[in-house]
């Protein structure tokens, strides 16, 4: 197909004017679509789809049939006796082929025709006439002529009006516009106030363009910064506003005339128009035929002071030049483009799942969702829960815990390796004679594992072994005689020691008093001189080698949280803050990468700080809260950057439900996971890895549960932002509709995410969400529902809420959702210019 050829550039003017569009839902948004549409025609079929739209996320779809004239038409329309009435409406169909719209009386008479030829691309049509009755029955149709094919034609932005030409489309959801009663089943109407909105006045009948400047590629701004070396580090760049100016010559038979031309123009850019608002000068490019050969395109302006300053010298010629300024730097689409959101899909998840860098929890599996952990087996995870999973240097992630199957491999009990390039499960060393607790990867790339097991293959390891060869034929290498006892936590050092603490009272068959390290040339040692009064459940290493340890001795001086500086192996503990702060358990710990320490368990209070319990952070000198506080013990702690995820079994952090007992400190805030894993088990591994993707392990099993995970769907619909040479942010709009929990709304392109809390939507019920942040608004369809922003997490970036130019991977999260549940998006591209709006 081929696109039309731009011959001629036109532009034009909005002028404000009041308007009705009586056809109820013109852009075909859901529910309701097509519903008050009827085909004509033997075989002829409508519906909505999501694929060809020109407004919104959907338009109608008429599926033509051989061999005959193949309509939609739309009735119920009112007419009063003089008044000219106008059907406009876009339309795309295949190239070459011919159509008409009509406008019918009652008795289906034809009261005004045009005929037009598709050209591939969406083209607007409208049709014009007089009444000359009253009546509330007249008819509006759009037919394709009877040939043989069977192509469908779209139609979209759909109008009938009191008026003697097409204004711009007036529906109820646009900006300056309401609908008079029911949404999308009622008329909708434009106010007069609203100055981006009306007739679509053509310049050239009031003077001729002689050129047009600044419509090209916009200005912008350089951010540099001096190098102490020399030269500049560029960091970004901003748009800046810019002017563009029409030369235009007003021309006549007087001087009169001129002046009468002048002064229509001047009434349709004067700022006193509309006080406080931009107004909008269209262009539209055109072929030799008039058909549209761009996309049309909306400038955002104010006029100049400058323009039209000097009266006419000459009575039959006058050359001026109209000048605007473009506030944002950027040209506007005519039109939106949109998609239909996916908002769940469930899936079973036996004991792991994994979400990848793009969102997705789940890939299709041709007939229902499976889990990213499935691989090539027919286990879609594992037969019983992880305790802990690492990332090794070859990129694969290890998970060890009680499971004896993974995706069917042999010699996979107890520890296996998922290969995020293949896909697939893959063992790791066999006869593992009992479950794996801890790992830790060294610099070598050598894998140290601790657990209940004795032995590995027949050879007595006693609950811990290092692993070598495991780019090749793995073999397991024993650490002296071992532990007496299960270790909680490993560590390797930068030195290359490996630390250990847990239940263990002994190391080489010597008393270590649950922590002790290893090192090749001394074997076992304790790290400390004191007696550890009980286990040791956490440790931590910081970067000027402290060592952090956490558990359940209650040792006068230093009870459940101490430190030792490992320079001086073995030496005296000491408390961190003031002996007693922690009044109980110490579960996990971990760094941030500021230096923080945070730490997680049981206890209830910390210093005596008010409203700090099973969590805070240590700076070095003072306790620091987090905002909101657990319900219930902290298990697990693990941090990537300053981001912190922390699971356990508590339900809510703060006022913050959390069902899946996780929760991710970023940005000053507690946010949720998006996913309700099955049952009511808890989490026991948490891995963000280097790729972006996140593994969580844990009690939690479809099988026993009875039930799937739950997660959103990241959407494969959302692509490119504007066509081709659209280059800026876009804030879109969505509608989200009931029943259903809206939990999440996420773009993993851009790092953005807007959480919800409690938000269940009833049966019926919609809410909009605008997220342009001049334009902010979190609006409900049910007064009942109140102010949407107090269902918002805090934290959430619903003042920064975009989508980038090209492709973004959307997801929305909503549980508790039914096929009458829905949700869309829609967008208005941007430009840099004039010149990148060709079709």
């Amino acid at each position: 197909m081929t696109a039309p050829v731009l011959a001629y550039k036109k532009f034009y003017i909005i002028k404000p004017a009041e308007g009705t569009n009586q056809i109820k839902n013109p852009i075909f948004s859901p529910p309701d679509h097509a519903e008050d549409w009827t085909a004509s025609g033997a075989g002829v079929t409508i519906e909505e789809t999501g694929d060809e739209q020109r407004f919104g996320a959907y338009c109608m779809q008429v599926n033509t049939a051989t061999g005959v004239a193949s309509a939609a038409t739309y009735g119920g329309l009112t007419v009063t006796n003089g008044d000219d009435y106008t059907f406009s409406f876009y339309v795309k169909g295949t190239s070459g082929q011919t159509f008409y719209a009509i406008i019918h009386d009652a008795s289906w008479v034809a009261k005004a025709t045009t005929n037009f030829t598709a050209t591939g691309y969406w083209q607007r049509v409208e049709v014009t006439f007089t009444s000359a009755e009253n009546s509330s029955a007249y008819k509006v149709g759009i037919t394709r002529n009877a040939t043989t094919s069977t192509d469908p034609f779209y139609v979209d932005g759909v109008q009938f009006e009191q008026a003697s030409a097409a204004t711009t489309l007036i529906e109820g959801y646009m900006p300056g516009c309401r609908w008079e009663s029911y949404a999308r089943n009622s008329s909708s109407i434009r106010s007069a106030q609203y100055r981006k909105g009306g007739e679509i006045v053509d310049l050239s009948d009031y003077c001729e363009i002689v050129q047009v400047t600044g419509l090209g590629h916009g200005d912008w701004n350089q951010i540099l910064t001096k190098m102490t070396s020399g030269g500049d580090m560029y960091q970004t760049h901003t748009r800046k506003s810019r002017n563009f100016s029409i030369v235009v010559d007003f021309t006549g038979n007087s001087l009169s005339e001129i002046e009468t031309n002048r002064k229509a123009v001047i009434d349709l850019i004067r700022p006193d128009l509309l006080t406080g608002q931009e107004m909008i000068v269209r262009y539209q490019g055109v072929d030799v035929n008039g058909d549209e050969a761009t996309h049309p395109v909306d400038i955002v302006c104010v006029p100049l002071p400058a323009t039209l300053s000097d009266t006419p010298d000459l009575p039959t010629y006058q050359r001026a030049v109209l000048n605007f300024t473009i506030p944002s730097g950027l040209l506007n689409g005519a039109y939106n483009e949109g998609a239909e959101l996916d908002w769940i899909a469930d899936f079973p998840a036996e004991f792991i799942v994994k979400r990848d860098a793009n969102g997705n929890w789940v890939k299709w599996g041709g007939s229902s969702y499976d889990s990213l952990m499935k691989g090539q087996g027919s286990v879609q995870g594992l037969n019983h829960y992880v305790h802990s999973a690492v990332e090794g240097p070859d990129g694969k992630v290890y998970v060890a815990g009680l499971f004896t199957q993974a995706g069917g491999v042999t010699g996979a009990d107890y520890l296996a390796r998922w290969n995020p390039v293949s896909e697939a499960w893959e063992s790791v060393i066999s006869g593992i004679s009992d479950y794996v607790y801890r790992m830790a990867f060294d610099a070598n790339g050598d894998l140290y594992i601790g657990g209940h097991f004795e032995q590995i293959g027949g050879v007595t390891h006693n609950h811990i072994a290092k692993i070598t060869g495991l780019d090749g034929t793995p073999t397991a290498q024993a650490l002296g005689t071992g532990l007496s006892a299960t270790p909680n936590s490993l560590i390797i050092a930068p030195d290359g020691a490996l630390y250990a603490g847990g239940t263990f009272s002994r190391a080489d068959g010597a008393y270590v008093w649950y922590l002790a390290v290893y090192r090749p040339s001394t074997g076992w040692q304790p790290v400390t001189t004191d007696q550890l009064s009980g286990y040791v459940n956490s440790i931590a290493l910081s970067s000027n080698g402290i060592l952090y340890v956490g558990g359940r001795f209650m040792n006068a001086g230093f009870p459940y949280l101490a430190k030792i500086n490992t320079s001086s192996i073995p030496g005296a503990m000491s408390p961190v803050g003031v002996a007693g702060d922690i009044t109980m358990d110490v579960n996990s710990l971990a760094f941030l990468d500021n230096g923080l320490l945070c730490v997680g368990g049981r206890f209830n209070d910390v210093g005596g700080i008010a409203g700090v319990s099973k969590l805070v952070a240590w700076n070095g000198t003072t306790w620091v809260p987090f905002g909101g506080v657990p319900n219930d013990r902290v298990e697990k702690l693990v941090s990537r950057g300053n981001k912190l995820y922390a699971s356990g079994s508590f339900t809510k952090v703060g006022n913050l439900s959390l069902a899946d007992k996780i929760a991710v400190w970023s940005n000053g805030t507690w946010l949720p996971i998006d996913i309700d894993l099955p049952g009511s088990g808890y989490t026991t591994s948490l891995l963000p890895a280097s790729d972006g993707s996140l593994y969580i392990g844990g009690l939690f099993s479809t099988t026993s549960a009875s039930e799937n995970a739950e997660c959103g769907i990241v959407s494969d619909r959302v692509y490119e932002i504007g066509v081709a040479s659209a280059s800026a942010n876009t804030y879109p709009f969505m509608q989200v509709r009931g029943p259903g929990t809206l939990k999440s709304i996420a773009n993993y392109s851009t790092g953005k995410s807007v959480w919800f809390d409690g938000l269940t939507l009833n049966a019926g019920e919609w809410i909009n969400l605008f997220f342009d942040p001049l334009n902010l608004i979190f609006q409900g369809g049910w007064s009942g529902r109140g102010n949407l922003m107090r269902y918002v997490v805090p934290g959430s970036d619903y003042g920064d809420f975009y989508l980038r130019p090209g492709s973004n991977t959307l997801s929305l999260f909503m549980t508790g959702a039914t096929t009458d549940s829905g949700a869309f998006i829609s967008w208005t591209p941007l430009f840099w210019g004039i010149d990148g709006a060709l079709l």
